[in-house]
């Protein structure tokens, strides 16, 4: 049926609803991308680091915590850091929790836009659906039965929406979770390693 159709006559074809799920994939795709590289730029902290910041908290040299937790530069190093500036039990335990937090929601941000538009884009592609049938119901009434291509733009529209909402949907929720797994266990693993760091400073 679309052998001989090029991108473009799909699209002309599909109705307004492909327009905005071609927005929605162009976001899906943009957000993607942009979470691609800040994973792949991300560093951890070795566990020679982990070993030797930890030598440093138990023997009290806050100020070489300090500076191989600031120059690390990683999710933990940063969480470490700002919770050397609490100084009783609680508050550091609690400073752990409130970094670990304004960690994930910075790697978080724009992830939600991944989430709803594989929630929302199959209804879009229904949408289209259902204007098509009833554009193609509509043709039928008018012009009759007596030539099936009068109602075949309407029926195509319908399958070519249905098709794209799914095609728009499915990657967009496989790498919203796969992103949400991530960030769940980085987050994981360095509150994790920055308790067991500072636990001297916790039970002190």
């Amino acid at each position: 049926m679309f052998e001989s159709l090029d991108f473009f006559q799909l699209v002309s074809k599909g109705g307004y609803t492909i327009i905005v799920l071609l927005i929605c994939s162009l976001i899906s795709v943009t957000v993607a991308i942009q979470k691609f590289i800040i994973f792949w730029k991300m560093k951890f902290m070795s566990p020679e680091e982990i070993e030797k910041i930890k030598s440093a908290v138990i023997s009290a040299d806050f100020k070489l915590v300090k500076n191989i937790a600031e120059k690390n530069k990683t999710v933990l190093g940063s969480v470490v850091s700002e919770s050397l500036k609490s100084k009783s039990g609680p508050a550091v335990k609690e400073a752990v929790s409130i970094r670990i937090s304004q960690e994930v929601l910075f790697l978080e941000k724009y992830l939600p836009a991944l989430g709803t538009i594989g929630a929302t884009a199959p209804f879009i592609g229904l949408l289209g659906t259902v204007i098509g049938i009833m554009r193609a119901f509509h043709d039928l009434g008018k012009y009759g039965v007596g030539n099936p291509s009068i109602v075949s733009a309407g029926i195509a529209e319908a399958l070519i929406a249905t098709a794209a909402g799914l095609l728009v949907a499915i990657p967009s929720v496989i790498i919203y979770n796969y992103f949400l797994k991530k960030i769940s266990r980085i987050a994981t693993e360095a509150e994790n390693h920055a308790l067991e760091i500072l636990n001297p400073l916790i039970y002190k």
